[in-house]
């Protein structure tokens, strides 16, 4: 009897645990597809019935806004700007990351403890724009794309020390003592036998940041001001002053920029779940 009402309580639960997960699918997906229902109509279509489905065409009529689009965003050049940029924070991003959280996870530097514990406090500091904008004129870092990656390099630092901190907790020291006994320099150390333990966690973390960077808006807009020099993001957001009442253009315009990121995340998403997870259990 007692097993009947615990079948049937699990039964319950994973019913109700499904409706859950659809009703918030649909929530997630419906602005979506709405969006991308959207980018196929005409301006026509679109003030007849905002909310129609958008009807059959051929190719070339369907796919008419996103020909527009990618001509007047300048695509192709924004595209390769950023992904260089994004990239370039990424790279630097995960190596100030591997040096500091290596030798804090060792304790290889004085007061480990209270120094880690000032970086993950850091995470709950107010940052300060203006102070940020002060350095960057300082530095003559103003208006080049230089400012972001130095930006988006320094950023969400606390957070990823925090990942590798106890990432490298799971890699047996015994191995990096061997290796300075067979004579490896401190750097060797890091590069040969600590780097590709950590590949997992690594790639994690660059796929993380370059994904944020990718979406970030903010940065770009405010550090950089020439039409030549801006990401698609902020691109995308002088589009919108130029095209406020084209609601089907923009919205094939907002597709064109999140959909390198989707595809992206939908085959990586494994890789960083399964990175994230390592991070946080392992140690």
């Amino acid at each position: 009897m007692k097993k009947n009402k615990n079948s049937l309580t699990n039964k319950s639960f994973l019913i109700f645990s499904y409706i859950v997960l659809f009703i918030l699918a649909v929530m997630m997906l419906g602005p979506l597809l709405s969006l991308l229902n959207l980018s196929f109509k005409s301006d026509s279509e679109f003030y007849a019935d905002p909310m129609a489905i958008a009807q059959i065409k051929s190719l070339s009529e369907m796919f008419a806004n996103y020909r527009t689009a990618f001509d007047k965003l300048d695509v192709i050049s924004r595209f390769f700007r950023t992904v260089i940029i994004c990239l370039s924070a990424a790279v630097i991003h995960v190596l100030i990351i591997i040096l500091a959280g290596y030798p804090l996870s060792r304790g290889h530097i004085k007061h480990t403890n209270a120094v880690y514990t000032f970086i993950l406090a850091s995470m709950f500091f107010p940052g300060s724009l203006l102070a940020t904008i002060f350095l960057i004129e300082m530095l003559g870092l103003y208006n080049s794309p230089l400012s972001l990656v130095c930006l988006w390099s320094f950023g969400g630092i606390a957070m990823h020390i925090f990942m590798i901190f106890n990432f490298v907790k799971s890699v047996p020291k015994e191995l990096d003592e061997a290796a300075f006994i067979d004579g490896c320099s401190y750097f060797k150390v890091i590069i040969v036998i600590v780097l590709p333990l950590l590949t997992p966690i690594m790639a994690t973390i660059f796929m993380l940041k370059f994904i944020n960077c990718w979406n970030d808006f903010m940065t770009p807009y405010i550090f950089l001001v020439t039409n030549d020099l801006m990401t698609l993001s902020t691109g995308l957001f002088l589009f919108k002053g130029q095209y406020s009442n084209n609601w089907p253009l923009l919205a094939a315009s907002t597709v064109i920029v999140a959909l390198p990121m989707t595809i992206l995340y939908i085959f990586l998403q494994k890789f960083i779940i399964s990175g994230m997870t390592a991070g946080a259990l392992k140690g």
